[in-house]
């Protein structure tokens, strides 16, 4: 049976356009903001006023644009695939989206396959911003070093590490980077977590079992919609065939 996750085509889809325009507008208003800086005022006088505009523009729509992806289109998305876990862990029909084949385990007890729903997540996440944080650490260092190398040279005007100072510890850059590393190093902690339940024996009829695969679950969604961060698709589908037969080898092993 094809494959089929409409979660991803309906609500994740418009988030990536969402996320690449931010990028966009971001760096247009870095460019702008130190563009603005060496721009002779008394000589260009309208040169001045039209850049100052566009930047104004560019700021209202990069907040707007902020406002809409992070109160909106991402929770939006988390709440179908948060819908999809657990209409397929329950079986029953929490949403009307079509989702085949996005899970893959034999897991028949409904905890049981939540927990084996949410560890194949975890470990796919784990695993794509594995491979993100490679580009991202490079990246910011480079901005990063010269930055400071900007910073050491005596006749960089202070303005303009002012403003490159502000767009390097944004979000986009620096911020991205540690919210990056903070959602790895809390998916490697709870994939551990959810290897040692299977790994335990205990079955999903015991009560400590069950409210320890609650609070996975809620651990990985919490730190996602914390994180906020979207994982790469074009990684993904490079990797997906990789990844999937790994997770194969994984649930052979612990038996889900």
């Amino acid at each position: 049976m094809p494959k089929v996750d409409t979660v991803s085509k309906n609500y994740y889809a418009p988030l990536t356009l969402m996320d690449t325009i931010g990028g966009w507008l971001f760096w247009v208003i870095s460019i702008l903001s130190i563009v603005t800086l060496f721009i002779d005022k008394a000589a260009y006088p309208q040169a001045n006023i039209a850049l100052q505009i566009a930047f104004l523009i560019g700021a209202l729509l990069f907040f707007v644009h902020g406002q809409v992806q992070n109160i909106y289109l991402f929770p939006r998305a988390e709440d179908a695939r948060r819908q999809e876990a657990l209409s397929n862990s329950f079986n029953v029909a929490l949403t009307h989206e079509e989702t085949v084949g996005y899970y893959n385990n034999d897991q028949t007890n409904p905890l049981r396959r939540l927990a084996a729903n949410s560890m194949e997540s975890v470990f796919f996440t784990r695993s794509i911003v594995r491979k993100m944080l490679r580009s991202q650490r490079i990246t910011t260092l480079g901005y990063l070093v010269v930055w400071i190398a900007a910073m050491a040279y005596p006749s960089t005007d202070l303005e303009v590490i002012g403003v490159a100072a502000q767009a390097i510890f944004s979000g986009e850059i620096v911020g991205r980077l540690v919210r990056m590393e903070w959602l790895r190093m809390r998916c490697e902690h709870l994939f551990n977590d959810f290897n040692r339940l299977f790994n335990g024996g205990r079955g999903a009829s015991k009560s400590i079992t069950q409210a320890q695969i609650i609070e996975f679950f809620a651990y990985y969604e919490t730190t996602k919609s914390t994180a906020a961060i979207l994982l790469s698709t074009k990684i993904f589908n490079e990797q997906n065939p990789t990844l999937t037969a790994e997770w194969e080898r994984i649930r052979a092993r612990i038996g889900i």
